[in-house]
């Protein structure tokens, strides 16, 4: 692995070239002037900035269309005008972008695609062939598309004044949710979002079936352009945002913490595209989609979007890099990125994670590193308005590092954790013992740090067809916590056969066992026949799982009017299943596998407004006898039935 500094430079020095090589490009920016946009900003229709995006086409025929999107944004043309004028095949709307018919629970994560599309890509969307009017089919979620943005791609809501355009979407979701058990235990026991059943031991004398409503899925986010003079760079960025985090704890919300929940960032990135060698490439910056995440599932629960249930997914900080290849209608995308290293610790304290939120990824100085293959090709081009298909693997490593330090085991409190080596131990005849007694501090005065690799790959489909459209995914790795993945498990502290002379704690609160081979133990003191005391290694937890999912767009399928109150029908099926490693999960949580049948049903009633019915089954196991109390028994597996049903709204 190189180190940081290495791979700054490294980046710094590709940079550098590119962009020396768009420096000794031509200028292809000239403009031409449209009377008519002119005579409209003359009589306050049109700002400068609109005209300017309008006179910048490559073509009047761009131009013309240019001018009859922004007419209709501004309410002064109607859509079927707009066809008329512009010859489009799809809708430039961004609201009612989202809410395309095929959207389906899509709404709810339409607003997540990674960068902003071109003119001819409704927001959220893959791009669709072209071809007549009518209801589209289901287009997979993408948040990590592989369309380049375009400079004038996007017609915004608000120019300001240092240059830069803006455009506010997000959505309003409420939801009515039974469930016909919980997770279990006070801290996870009465949760509005799933998670896997017998994660913690209790639900009292039943299952304890529950009910909520909940307002908290609010989200707001806006995108961002800019177009520089006399370049032909690209520039966009996002920053996004809901109200998806924990409740809160301050004196005034005492009381009525329950429905006032923490206001938190989703993304927030830069982005920079360009060509070189005629090929478009990008330089992305900030907090994104992490690179294993291409593929997601339609589910309109998104509190937890199939957490520990076959959705393996993240949004992370992270440098990343691409460039695309094109062979006719195939597009090949190769990409890279460095991202900060995160372990997903369990046991941290409140005050750790409101200071640092992690520390064993980062303590291993050096970044995680993330690549992605994407092949893009429409199925048929016979097929209007479907989107092309993907194929898609991509992976995912860092090290993540525990460090005890070189000092006895203090007495943890609720901000302080208990860290250090223990004391307690008295051992005879160890190897690295050169005094009569020792104990494991006296054999590491400075302290120990340990590691363990963190790894992901995963392979995906996305075959979108005019009458059904097909997602699937798998995964497989290890310490996959961090990605909502291997039952949330992670490490473990494996000293094999030998015997324990003490447990140590880590920074990040976890307990790492020493031990000698062939040790014996008599009270407090454990002699050791000549061999040395080691600490343990850490065991990532293996897992994997995935899942695969069936969209329908019914309307379609049963020749709906596009028109009329019936063009909205969308029916989902999937599957989804995460899995544990059976050996290693016995030294974690103890959860070996939960599996997610979900039936989803949605009516878009205009393109604002959308009904979901979602229900789901969750059946969760353990991994040995005893299992885990519930419902006043031991039990080694346990189901949930959950309704959710809801509206959305968007814009």
């Amino acid at each position: 692995m190189k180190s940081p500094v290495s791979v700054l430079i490294l980046l710094t020095s590709v940079l550098a070239l590119v962009l020396s090589a768009a420096a000794q490009q031509p200028d292809n920016h000239a403009t031409n002037s449209n009377p008519l946009a002119v005579l409209l900003q003359s009589k306050g229709i049109l700002t400068q900035d609109e005209v300017k995006m309008i006179n910048q086409a490559s073509s009047p025929e761009e131009a013309n269309a240019r001018l009859a999107q922004l007419l209709m944004q501004k309410g002064l043309i109607s859509q079927q005008e707009y066809k008329a004028t512009a010859g489009a095949a799809v809708t430039m709307n961004a609201s009612a972008s989202v809410t395309t018919p095929n959207s389906g629970p899509r709404l709810v994560n339409a607003v997540q695609q990674s960068s902003m599309q071109p003119p001819s890509t409704p927001t959220g969307t893959p791009p669709v062939s072209q071809g007549p009017g009518g209801i589209p089919a289901v287009a997979p979620l993408r948040v990590l598309p592989i369309d380049a943005p375009t400079q004038t791609g996007m017609i915004p809501d608000l120019h300001l004044g240092s240059g830069a355009n803006l455009k506010l979407y997000g959505f309003f979701k409420a939801s009515a949710i039974e469930d016909t058990a919980s997770s279990g235990g006070p801290t996870f026991g009465d949760q509005d979002w799933p998670l896997p059943l017998l994660i913690a031991a209790g639900t009292g004398p039943t299952s304890d079936p529950q009910f909520h409503i909940k307002a908290r899925s609010f989200r707001i986010g806006s995108q961002f352009n800019w177009i520089p003079k006399r370049s032909d760079w690209v520039i966009t960025a996002k920053v996004e945002a809901d109200f998806e985090g924990d409740y809160t704890d301050v004196s005034n919300r005492n009381i009525s913490s329950a429905r006032s929940n923490q206001f938190t960032m989703r993304l927030a990135y830069a982005r920079l595209d360009h060509h070189v060698g005629g090929l478009p490439m990008f330089m992305e910056f900030g907090q994104d989609w992490s690179l294993v995440s291409s593929s997601l599932p339609n589910l309109f629960e998104t509190t937890g979007l199939g957490v520990a249930m076959g959705t393996l997914y993240e949004r992370i900080p992270q440098f990343r890099t691409g460039i695309q290849f094109h062979a006719g209608d195939l597009k090949i995308q190769p990409e890279v990125a460095i991202v900060l290293p995160v372990a997903g610790s369990s046991a941290l304290t409140t005050d750790q994670r409101l200071r640092f939120g992690d520390r064993a990824g980062s303590d291993s100085n050096q970044p995680g590193i993330e690549g992605r293959l994407v092949f893009q090709f429409p199925l048929s081009h016979n097929w209007t308005r479907v989107a092309p298909a993907q194929l898609i693997v991509s992976g995912h490593h860092a090290r993540i590092e525990e460090i005890i330090p070189g000092s006895a085991l203090s007495v943890a409190s609720a901000t302080v954790p208990a860290i250090g080596l223990p004391t307690t131990t008295t051992i005879v005849g160890a190897s690295n013992c050169f005094t009569p007694t020792c104990t494991v501090l006296s054999i590491f005065p400075k302290g120990i740090d340990l590691s363990n690799p963190q790894n992901v790959w995963t392979v995906e489909a996305q075959m979108p067809t005019p009458w059904v459209t097909w997602v699937a995914k798998f995964y497989k790795g290890d310490d996959l916590r961090f990605f909502f993945a291997s039952q949330l498990n992670d490490v473990w502290s494996n000293l094999g056969t030998a015997t324990e002379v003490g447990v140590g704690d880590s920074y990040s609160g976890r307990g790492i066992g020493f031990g000698c081979a062939g040790g014996v133990t008599a009270g407090t003191k454990v002699t050791c026949p000549g061999t040395p005391v080691v600490a343990a290694n850490l065991q990532p937890v293996g897992g994997s799982g995935g899942f695969t999912e069936l969209s329908f767009p019914l309307s379609r399928i049963f020749h709906a009017d596009p028109e009329g109150h019936n063009a909205g029908w969308v029916l989902h099926l999937q599957y989804g299943t995460d899995r544990a490693n059976a050996s290693d999960a016995r030294h974690g949580n103890g959860l070996v596998r939960t599996d997610l049948d979900t039936v989803s049903l949605t009516y878009k009633m205009n393109n604002w407004v959308s009904f979901v019915n979602e229900t789901s089954y969750i059946d969760t196991h353990t991994a040995s006898k005893p299992g885990v109390l519930f419902a006043g028994s031991d039990r080694t597996q346990a189901h949930d039935w959950r309704q959710e049903f809801g509206p959305i709204f968007t814009f």
